[in-house]
């Protein structure tokens, strides 16, 4: 029997709706016309059962059914809109006509008693009347209104997927028969590995957070995937008292406020769900509130708007307390107010206000009137007491920085029996502060309510990983000559030692460095290099956190500069440019120089909507502490940080980018944030990535990926794919060698299946690191095996799957036309600060399947053991602390200064080196494990290839002693080569001499072919 859409997932599907309480019906059996929508006459049982009054009045009966009728039809005219309309109808929010021209509201679906609705599940559900009759495979009715809509799809042909269900269902369903989604809450597609769902016209695509996942926050992404995940989405999505409870309060709509947008429909995801549904039942249980700890960047605000939705839409909330709940929405920021009535606005929130002063903010709380204010913590200062109820609920978004201090004793103190529920991606736990103390709920498992982890929300597509990329930033120091000029100094001004050690003090601030005039422009240039190479080809953005303001002004000049000299446009010819957001005082101490940047807000929100336009040349933002915190902008592909920041400040900073987005234009999509970090935070980022810990035995989770962990991941995904296809030569173009690869992955194999999902994620990784010089050596084989995989790869869905992963970088190296585009093979340039190096190597280890068998003449243990011993010690040395508490002399504590802000950078480039060696030389041991021979010498790949130029340039009789001259070459220019010398002219001099050298040594000739060829080799690779 051969597996099909209708005997797997679709079949579960039914399975599953039955064990929940619903009734399977086939679609042919369903009481109505194929033309019909609505199943009237189970509409109009519910109609008279929940509205008794219309028993006698069965004129007014058919009113509601054809002012119902009508609303379907009316699809046609606008799905949206037609929808918005009868999600009003089915709430029981609207007033319809009765025969003698009252307009009373009537009860379509008993909210309360879930017991009184019909519940049905129907498969094969026909629909006539357009084109060509339409089959949709499984529909979810309540009493006889269509609310959900499942497309499934089969999940054994790799050329299909959920997307080609959410196509089915956006391109051809929802165009050809918008009338029968005019009553959907939401549709579903799955294939039975993920499961996705979003609102009527949502856009599919692969990486889509509209079509998005359903699942629990209690549940581990790493554990519950595929299947399983499917199945645990459907049961919970899938049910009659989530499906009404997303009806009656989270569903929003946001309608278009010019002509360049469209009226959208939007739902809560899962986490949000969640939130808003415990906020409400600890309301009306008469708890004090409680903390929601979200990853940063998965919709807090959005959060805060369902729960109000969900509170004052209730009748029992305002039963329990006597009268209507008012929710208070506090931001720390007035931007962030604006962005949040923004959303609240759009979002068709009921009786909402934005008071303009702290006066307007106290008379209108001291009045007790319903519905949502929204302002800043600083309105509450000198509020006093201002009402008593218990009926107000305080929702502080970013609660771990409106906590404290006079304001947050303020607010508290002004509606003292109100209940707090704090939202954050950035929970503060220290020996003063305490998030999970001052908003959790004792009752809440570690004080938090909800808690959706940096990795569940990356799993799930809500948000992207984080790459660092570290940048050693040194200088050379006359200690000496700095100190003999200072003691003159000291000298000419009179100054006492107590003088000095103040003054070399004050002097020996990090400022004093990044000041530095050479080092800005340095920078800088760096900065513009990195954003041209990397991020402008893909349509996105930059912010740079410079360290104070008047170096913000001095990186926005040096920035201009360099993108002026260097001819830096965008597509249609216009320079590139670059903003500045900084808190500016208009008052007369401040310098000249600053009031340029005073902005109002209208200016900074006119700002704000330049850099978030793929077309606008606005391509820099400069910011020393605005919208380092609380600025969401998906097209921001990197930030470039030159400023210290630790603890929650750090972690908001470093996930400025993590927001997903989409060219408009290309249709590449953002896989990766970056953030660039050019003042040696490596431990900080670790310690802010992690967070504090709920309870003191919790392990730390550590959630940015760095690009040594992301190199490491290419070199294992490399070797996995070409041990498929070993004794293939990977140089070898022909039409034999694409065959002989078919034959270790034949269609319809495991071979085939680890083959294409292993290669996409190379793909992914290649696409971000290039033109990483690391990259360089694997060139070829990554070449080979893309023309592999697209000889394989399934033509009829190509658009559908691959487009997301396959930028325009990739395209070309597919069809063999990547150019280098000039990067200097410079790896600090592109090596992480934050190595982890442990946990690289033993991810290295785990991803290359490291066998347990080992053979005496292997010892591949003991290589493992002895390189991972060597980087214990070197991480134990980086973490000493080698601060002396004494005074010595000024140059001592600027070196001290400069040591620190780049020693990580160095471990990070050293580990780097060291692991991706570690990555071969295990493969090389597992090999010779598997096929039973010896291995007296681990292979060196560098070696290797001198081996193979050498051999190549050489007289016969010199064959046998050419890995001596290889093996000879190899440890002359490890001693003499160093970082950088291939851009010195003196170490180029004395690496082409020590070349020379042993080429004569040997008798070979020091010009030529064999000299030219060692030679590029080498600048290439040490």
């Amino acid at each position: 029997m051969a597996w099909t859409e209708s005997s797997t997932i679709q079949r579960s599907l039914l399975e599953w709706a039955e064990e929940a309480g619903w009734e399977h019906v086939p679609g042919d059996e369903l009481p109505r016309d194929k033309h019909d929508v609505v199943i009237e006459t189970w509409a109009r049982e519910a109609l008279l059962a929940l509205n008794p009054e219309l028993a006698d009045d069965p004129e007014s009966v058919e009113l509601v059914l054809h002012e119902l009728n009508q609303a379907v039809l009316d699809a046609h005219n606008g799905l949206v809109s037609a929808n918005e309309r009868l999600t009003v109808m089915l709430r029981g929010d609207h007033s319809f006509t009765t025969i003698d021209g009252r307009h009373v509201p009537r009860r379509l679906i008993d909210f309360k008693d879930l017991n009184n609705n019909r519940f049905t599940v129907a498969d094969e559900v026909t629909v006539n009347g357009a084109a060509k009759p339409r089959r949709f495979d499984v529909v979810y009715y309540v009493n006889g209104f269509p609310l959900v809509v499942a497309e499934t799809k089969t999940p054994v042909k790799h050329q299909v997927s959920w997307v080609n269900a959410a196509k089915d269902l956006h391109d051809v369903y929802e165009e050809e028969y918008p009338n029968f989604f005019a009553t959907n809450v939401f549709n579903v597609a799955t294939e039975g590995l993920e499961f996705r769902m979003a609102p009527i016209r949502a856009i599919p695509d692969p990486d889509s957070e509209i079509w998005a996942p359903w699942g629990s926050t209690e549940d581990d992404p790493k554990t519950v995937t595929g299947p399983a995940r499917v199945e645990r989405a459907a049961r919970l999505l899938l049910r009659p008292e989530t499906i009404l409870s997303i009806l009656k309060d989270l569903v929003m709509f946001r309608h278009a406020r010019d002509a360049s947008e469209v009226d959208i429909k939007f739902l809560p995801r899962y986490p949000q769900f969640e939130a808003a549904l415990v906020i409400h039942a600890k309301v009306l249980a008469g708890r004090p509130g409680g903390l929601i700890w979200h990853h940063q960047g998965s919709g807090k605000t959005e959060l805060m708007a369902f729960a109000a939705a969900r509170l004052l839409r209730d009748d029992a909330v305002t039963r329990k307390f006597g009268s209507a709940p008012t929710v208070i929405v506090i931001a720390d920021r007035k931007d962030l107010v604006r962005q949040t009535a923004e959303m609240f606005e759009t979002a068709g929130m009921p009786r909402m206000s934005v008071p303009r002063n702290r006066r307007e903010l106290h008379g209108l709380l001291r009045s007790g009137e319903p519905g949502v204010v929204i302002t800043t913590v600083h309105k509450f200062a000198e509020a006093g007491h201002l009402n008593n109820r218990s009926n107000i609920v305080v929702l502080v978004d970013e609660a771990h920085r409106s906590q404290e201090g006079k304001f947050g004793d303020a607010w508290r103190a002004a509606v003292p029996n109100a209940k707090f529920f704090g939202a954050t991606g950035t929970a503060v736990k220290d020996k003063d502060r305490s998030t999970f103390k001052l908003f959790g709920d004792p009752g809440d498992p570690d004080f938090v309510m909800s808690r959706y982890t940096p990795e569940q929300s990356i799993a799930d597509g809500f948000t992207k990983p984080v790459i660092v990329e570290g940048r050693s930033v040194g200088f050379n120091l006359d200690k000496e000559a700095l100190d003999e000029a200072f003691d003159e100094l000291a000298t000419e001004e009179g100054l006492d030692e107590e003088e000095k050690v103040f003054l070399s003090g004050k002097a020996s601030h990090i400022e004093t460095i990044l000041s530095n005039p050479e080092r800005v422009a340095a920078v800088c240039a760096d900065i513009v290099d990195h954003f041209l190479i990397y991020v402008a080809p893909l349509g996105q953005k930059a912010q740079v956190v410079a360290y104070n303001q008047r170096l913000v002004i001095a990186y926005t000049r040096a920035i201009e500069a360099e993108l002026e000299r260097r001819a830096a446009v965008m597509p249609d010819g216009r320079l590139r440019e670059v903003g500045v957001v900084m808190h500016v005082a208009d008052s007369k101490e401040t310098p000249k120089e600053h009031k340029k940047y005073l902005l109002t807000p209208e200016q900074e929100e006119a700002l704000k909507r330049r850099f978030k336009k793929v077309d606008d040349p606005m391509s820099f933002i400069v910011v020393t502490a605005k919208w380092m915190t609380g600025f969401n902008a998906p097209i921001e592909g990197v930030l470039y940080l030159d400023k210290p920041a630790k603890d929650t400040n750090l972690f908001q900073t470093i996930t400025r980018p993590n927001r997903p987005w989409k060219n408009p234009v290309t249709g590449q999509r953002k896989d990766f944030g970056r953030v660039v970090d050019y003042i040696g935070l490596a431990k900080a980022i670790g310690k802010a990535v992690a967070g504090p810990k709920a309870k003191d035995d919790e392990e730390d989770e550590l959630n940015v990926t760095d690009a040594s962990k992301l190199a490491g991941k290419f070199v294992a995904d490399l070797t996995r794919l070409l041990h498929l296809f070993g004794g293939i030569d990977t140089s070898d173009s022909s039409f034999e060698s694409l065959a002989e690869a078919h034959e270790r992955i034949p269609e319809g194999g495991a071979q085939r299946t680890e083959f294409i999902e292993t290669y996409v994620a190379l793909q992914t990784v290649w696409e971000f690191l290039d033109p990483h010089p690391m990259l360089r050596p694997f060139k070829g084989q990554y070449f080979w095996l893309a023309k592999v995989y697209e000889s394989i790869r399934p033509k009829d869905v190509s658009k559908t799957f691959l487009w997301a992963r396959l930028g325009a970088k990739t395209t070309d190296l597919i069809h063999g036309h990547m150019s280098d585009v000039g990067v200097k093979s410079n790896l600090s340039k592109t090596v992480t600060l934050d190595a982890a190096g442990l946990a690289l190597v033993k991810k290295i280890a785990e991803q290359l399947k490291l066998s347990e068998r080992q053979t005496p003449e292997s010892k591949a243990d003991d290589v493992y053991q002895e390189v991972l011993d060597s980087i214990e010690a070197r991480l134990r040395r980086r973490l000493a602390d080698t601060e002396g508490p004494a005074y010595q002399s000024l140059a001592e504590r600027i070196e001290k200064l400069r040591a620190k802000a780049i020693e990580n950078v160095a471990d990070s480039l050293a580990f780097l080196e060291e692991a991706l060696k570690i990555a071969q030389d295990v493969v090389a041991a597992d090999r010779a494990a598997e096929q039973g021979g010896a291995l007296d010498q681990l292979a060196d790949p560098k070696r290797g290839a001198l081996t193979q130029i050498v051999a190549e340039n050489t007289p016969p009789g010199l064959h046998k002693i050419v890995p001596d001259i290889a093996s000879r070459i190899d440890s002359i220019v490890v001693e003499v080569a160093y970082a950088g010398w291939s851009a010195s002219d003196a170490g180029d001099k004395r690496v082409r001499r020590e070349l020379r050298s042993v080429l004569k040594e040997y008798g070979l000739p020091i010009k030529g072919e064999l000299f030219d060829r060692t030679y590029e080799y080498v600048r290439e690779n040490y």
